[in-house]
């Protein structure tokens, strides 16, 4: 082992200097933009972002009446369904009222466990 420095550690740094430099030069100094340029990209990408909110609008709107469309259509196609199911709740509601007892008792004053 001896103790004088390797010449490829003195040369890294040097090659690596010259590569940086030789990157610069190819990439070149960008100018940066102007206000009035930022300006146009954030009202550019205000216009885009409402087109978009809308779309998504109308997408949603469009969805929830084929849903409700056609639930009406099979309600209409077929009453007795729909007033079954009405029919249904309804018992299910009043069972569970009828059947639990703290909610007979919710609304009492002075009710405490």
């Amino acid at each position: 082992m001896t103790n004088r420095p390797d010449h490829g550690d003195e040369q890294w740094p040097e090659e690596w200097t010259r590569d940086l430099q030789r990157l610069d030069q190819a990439l070149g100094e960008g100018r940066s933009p102007s206000v009035e340029e930022f300006q146009m990209l954030a009202a550019h990408t205000q216009r885009r972002q409402r087109r978009r909110m809308k779309y998504e609008l109308m997408l949603f709107v469009l969805t929830a009446l084929l849903i409700v469309g056609g639930i009406l259509m099979a309600a209409l196609a077929v009453p007795a369904v729909l007033i079954l199911i009405h029919v249904i709740g309804m018992l299910a509601g009043v069972t569970v009222l009828a059947s639990s007892k703290e909610l007979r008792t919710a609304g009492k004053k002075g009710f405490h466990e």
